[in-house]
């Protein structure tokens, strides 16, 4: 009886031995998987509207996100201002170029011709709004708003979930100087759709 009592004890020790190596008998203590991080910053251009907000990868990064102001090939003009919404819980606003000076937050594009300083280049962030004017001296030689009007940047903010990130246009705030220097109109300016991933 003595043996037959050893062995029973003996073999309860290694299964509650055996349950504890495969984590039972705690009632599963493990901690949960840490969840991933965004590393980059996705944007899906517009599909539609006149002027557009579009990615530029040629000087876009993972993190680093430009995107061209775009106007209607059929219009013409001498300068754009415009007015910017995003959640900078998730993104913040950014010059174009790292050799930029530093505040700067906005870059001229291809159609405007801004001559010689001072330059009429503005752009000032203040929390999520980012407002930007761009234009050239003088009425003699409007162009074509068919090309990227100026440039903008936005930085993916570190330990962000992945997820969608809002960025709006201000439909009140965005307007377009005509080729005469007369007439100052609003724009509607289209926002592709900004995600962390």
């Amino acid at each position: 009886m003595t043996h037959l009592k050893t062995l029973l004890t003996g073999s309860a020790a290694l299964g509650l031995a055996a349950m504890l190596a495969c984590g039972g008998g705690g009632g599963g203590s493990s901690a949960p998987p840490p969840v991933p991080t965004a590393t980059s910053l996705g944007y899906t251009d517009p599909t539609s509207g006149t002027y557009q907000l579009k990615k530029n990868a040629a000087l876009s990064t993972a993190t680093h996100l430009v995107l061209d102001l775009v106007g209607p090939a059929s219009g013409t003009g001498s300068g754009v201002t415009a007015t910017f919404s995003a959640d900078t819980a998730r993104v913040a606003w950014s010059n174009v170029a790292a050799s930029d000076p530093t505040g700067t937050f906005v870059q001229n594009g291809t159609a405007f011709s801004l001559g010689t300083d001072p330059l009429i280049l503005k752009g000032k962030a203040s929390g999520g709004t980012l407002q930007v004017t761009v234009a050239q001296k003088g009425t003699g030689s409007p162009v074509s708003l068919g090309a990227p009007l100026l440039r903008v940047a936005l930085d993916l903010r570190p330990s962000q979930l992945p997820g969608a990130v809002s960025l709006s246009a201000d439909a009140t705030r965005c307007q377009v100087l005509d080729g005469t220097g007369t007439i100052v109109s609003p724009i509607p300016v289209t926002v592709g759709t900004l995600a962390a991933q």
